[in-house]
């Protein structure tokens, strides 16, 4: 009977041993993010948004706050950049780089001195090894940010000498100052700084080409790419460029190109694309926004040829704002006479915009003829 009982005892003690082991391989593939913060008021709702991907990207967990306190639980493939930030409360937050692991993150969140959200600061990261590595290689910022306060304090009299003449829209001060030795010698330091920036930059990510950090670095140290930083892809390695970051990178880099394709569905709540073009040859997809400067100032030319081709070409307008009112506020301003929405399904992420104004020409049929053009090449395109 006592062997019975010790079978029993033995095979039990093996059957819990092995689910605490197949446990604790569950809990190596899944990450537990614990925020603690004072002065993050309760019913705060944070988010946990993928960065460094020079995308507009979703939350892929929210957490309510409870005694200044948050959780965030989940599961990556690799080492993988996130913002923690306030749901609906702008850019209040911080960047956490995320992996496999039990993670703490604790600080201060007061409220920021324009009112608006909260300032994160004395963050402090423990069991995200990743984060460490981040924190060391991107200490750069510190050190080139440094350089840039002591130039500009340095050219501080003539600078707001400068700003005084331009407020006072006084020509002749503003051409006597720009030809003063004190600025000429603020636009050399000037020069010499940013070229130390590309230095640096560059000499960061090339100290990293044969891991996935050299294309993370290219993504969180360029705000968008040019065909200028192909060159500096190509030194990684094969593993590097198979990464995660990396094929990110080589899609922002190579982007695929449509021209001759079916553009991505231009369908909205109210209206079909079909119904939009017809009786249309072309309809020109112009991507903007209310803050976007560039965009405005457009619209009076885009207005004006309009008016001369409305016979064969359409317009739509896709504003990349984040809020109903801020478009709709614009929207009303600008009053256009042809179709105007707010992008709510992507689109831009769709068709690769990368900086706007963007605008595409398409026929009829919704072929992409042209991508990113100018209003006067679609002059050309159309004749």
């Amino acid at each position: 009977m006592r062997k019975t009982l010790l079978s029993k005892s033995f095979f039990t003690a093996a059957v819990l041993a092995l689910a605490v082991i197949f446990s604790s391989f569950q809990d190596k593939g899944k990450y537990t993010i614990t925020g603690h913060f004072s002065e993050l008021p309760d019913g705060t709702v944070m988010e946990l948004v993928p960065s460094g991907t020079h995308k507009e990207e979703k939350p892929v967990a929210s957490a309510t706050v409870k005694s200044g306190r948050f959780t965030f639980t989940g599961s990556v493939d690799g080492p993988r950049y996130f913002f923690v930030k306030i749901a609906d409360g702008g850019y209040s937050g911080f960047n956490l780089m995320v992996e496999n692991a039990e993670i703490s993150v604790t600080g201060k969140a007061t409220p920021a001195k324009d009112g608006k959200g909260r300032s994160f600061t004395g963050i402090q990261v423990k069991g995200s090894p990743s984060h460490t590595a981040y924190e060391e290689k991107s200490s750069l910022r510190g050190r080139l940010n440094t350089l840039y306060e002591a130039y500009h304090e340095r050219g501080k009299a003539v600078t707001d000498e400068l700003s005084a003449a331009r407020n006072a829209k006084d020509t002749a001060r503003q051409k006597e100052i720009m030809a003063s030795d004190a600025w000429k010698q603020f636009e050399k330091e000037e020069h010499a700084f940013f070229k130390t920036v590309g230095d640096s930059i560059t000499a960061l990510i090339t100290a990293n080409k044969d891991t996935w950090w050299g294309p993370f670095l290219m993504l969180t140290n360029f705000s968008y790419f040019t065909p200028e930083q192909k060159p500096l892809f190509e030194q990684f390695s094969k593993e590097a460029k198979e990464s995660y970051y990396g094929q990110v990178v080589h899609a922002d880099l190579y982007p695929k190109s449509y021209i001759g394709q079916q553009a991505p569905s231009l369908t909205f709540a109210d209206v079909s694309f079909a119904s939009i073009a017809k009786g249309k040859k072309y309809v020109v997809v112009d991507f903007w926004a209310s803050w976007c400067g560039p965009c405005r100032k457009a619209v009076p030319a885009l207005k004006a040829f309009y008016a001369e081709n409305s016979k064969d070409v359409e317009i739509i307008s896709v504003s990349i704002d984040k809020k109903d009112a801020d478009w709709m506020k614009a929207d009303k301003e600008e009053n256009f006479p042809w179709h105007s929405y707010l992008d709510r399904q992507d689109l831009a992420d769709a068709y690769q915009v990368k900086a706007i104004p963007a605008m595409f020409l398409l026929d009829a049929k919704g072929i992409v003829v042209a991508e990113n053009v100018t209003l006067d090449q679609i002059r050309e395109k159309i004749k």
